[in-house]
């Protein structure tokens, strides 16, 4: 009878627990950036990073004139000093833990409210404009997976308002990042 209620307390204790984020995590994202991720909450997270990103970019323009219309479309790139803030809320740690899928190292789905500014271009492509300094806000949906002991993978996207030039608009947030955690 020990045995069974020992059985029946261990089965209960399993149930019960919850999966928590990180109380602090560093990564490096490989050719741009470094990362620190604090755990604020059970589930939340304060995420920094910077000094440097690098982006594609993506410029359309057209003109019409009467019956004259013409269309301009140009890809180009940029790599300069910016610093990005993100609040992170990993909402589905307990239903991953439940499956028995990796929850480690805030493996799992979030979502976030994100703040970033960028300063002049370090390198850049001469056909596209890229602003002296941008200040951008914005939220984003997104997943963080931790592969081996230290191989990690973040995808995020997600509306935003980027702000530069006495100029407002509209701008996806988010990216790709792969890198590698640091520490423990």
């Amino acid at each position: 009878m020990v045995a069974t209620f020992a059985g029946i307390s261990f089965a209960q204790k399993n149930t019960e627990s919850e999966a928590k984020v990180e109380k602090n995590q560093f990564a490096y994202n490989i050719l741009t950036s470094v990362s620190y991720e604090r755990g604020i909450g059970n589930k939340t997270t304060l995420r920094l990073s910077g000094p440097i990103t690098a982006g594609v970019l993506f410029s359309k323009s057209s003109i019409t004139i009467n019956d004259y219309h013409h269309e301009e479309s140009e890809w180009g790139y940029s790599v300069r000093p910016a610093l990005d803030m993100q609040i992170r809320h990993y909402y589905d740690l307990n239903k991953r833990l439940r499956k028995g899928k990796k929850v480690a190292h805030n493996s799992g789905n979030y979502i976030a409210g994100v703040i970033g500014a960028a300063g002049p271009s370090i390198l850049k492509s001469d056909n596209v404009y890229v602003a002296d300094f941008t200040l951008t806000v914005g939220a984003m949906w997104g997943i963080q997976r931790n592969y081996g002991e230290r191989f990690m993978m973040n995808v995020g996207i997600g509306p935003g308002v980027s702000f530069y030039d006495s100029t407002t608009e509209f701008t996806p947030v988010g990216g790709i990042t792969l890198g590698f955690r640091l520490g423990k």
